[in-house]
């Protein structure tokens, strides 16, 4: 069977342990909580990035350091797939000291995994397929302490729904589906999440770029239900910590296209419900790439991108190629 990590991970995996005695309602309750925490994390681009292409480092370098990666985080990485739709605007404020904003994010986490039977594993794995669909609001203050300081309070809203999608391949599983589908399998779910949030940012311009330290706190705690409303499945909880510097160097403007160099480095700290999918307290994010700020749409286009994205540490450690948006 994949391991609790793997199982739990992108918070829409379900786990058994096939004992029906061991399949208690606060177990359900607590991967439940499990599933709309992690997501919390995943759809947030500033605590973990996704790319189109996954790799694992340690198949390039000479390092051969399994925090890197190895092989089973890179095919637990080509499982989780992440989507999410950010935009943000500005409200009209009285004071140029302080600035209104309010944020919006449509994502979308998939994840999908084979459950095999831990006495057969010789019948063939069920499929597990996983979704969960988070609409996000937000409103922040922020605060310009001077030039190059500001401090941002957030309050967020998650409006979340999880679905499962379960196929018992063999006789054997199938004859656990009465006691499994609505409840642990073949079900959904709902929550709401309130995420209140500061951050402490540091911008410091020069004539080839600027470089940024940017630290924000993040906690969440939320309540569960399922389609009927019968089950109260508990109270996802937690927080999440990032501490990061990045930096743009300008490099000849092209044709009206501005290109930079773009890199960042993150620290980035959490506990509570999603500790134990990440399969760590605490892990890193190293990127590099190359951005371009278009001369068409400034108004909603600060820059675009491609580069590479390092996770360090966590259950999803490995590299990506990723697509910048707004860096």
């Amino acid at each position: 069977m994949a391991s609790v990590v793997t199982a739990w991970f992108a918070g829409c995996i379900i786990y058994f342990a096939v004992i029906l005695s061991a399949q208690t309602d606060e177990e359900i309750r607590s991967r439940a909580q499990q599933n709309f925490a992690t997501a919390v994390v995943l759809t947030d681009s500033d605590a973990i990035q996704f790319g189109v292409q996954n790799f694992n480092p340690n198949s390039i370098t000479p390092f051969k350091n399994d925090d890197m990666g190895n092989d089973d985080s890179l095919d637990l990485r080509n499982k989780v797939a992440v989507t999410s739709f950010p935009y943000s605007w500005e409200l009209n404020s009285l004071s140029p000291q302080v600035k209104h904003e309010i944020a919006v994010r449509a994502s979308y986490v998939h994840f999908e995994n084979k459950v095999s039977l831990d006495s057969r594993p010789d019948l063939p794995a069920d499929t597990d397929s996983n979704e969960v669909y988070d609409a996000f609001f937000e409103y922040r203050l922020i605060y310009n302490i001077t030039d190059s300081w500001n401090i941002k309070y957030g309050l967020g809203n998650h409006f979340m729904y999880f679905k499962n999608k379960h196929s018992y391949n063999s006789r054997e599983s199938e004859q656990l589906k009465p006691f499994l589908d609505g409840y642990a399998y073949n079900t959904s779910s709902r929550s709401y999440i309130a995420e209140p949030n500061i951050e402490l940012n540091y911008e410091l311009n020069r004539k080839w770029g600027y470089w940024k330290y940017t630290s924000s706190f993040n906690y969440f705690y939320g309540k569960v239900w399922d389609k009927k409303r019968e089950y109260d499945f508990g109270n996802p909880k937690g927080w999440y910590m990032v501490n990061g510097l990045k930096a743009n160097y300008n490099l000849t403007n092209w044709d009206g296209f501005i290109p930079s160099a773009y890199t960042s480095f993150k620290r980035i700290d959490l506990k509570g419900d999603p500790e134990a999918s990440f399969g760590t307290d605490n892990y890193y994010e190293f990127s590099v790439g190359l951005l371009l700020t278009p001369p068409i749409f400034k108004d909603y286009i600060d820059n675009v991108g491609i580069g590479i994205n390092m996770n360090y540490g966590s259950a999803l450690k490995g590299g990506s190629i990723v697509l910048f948006f707004n860096e």
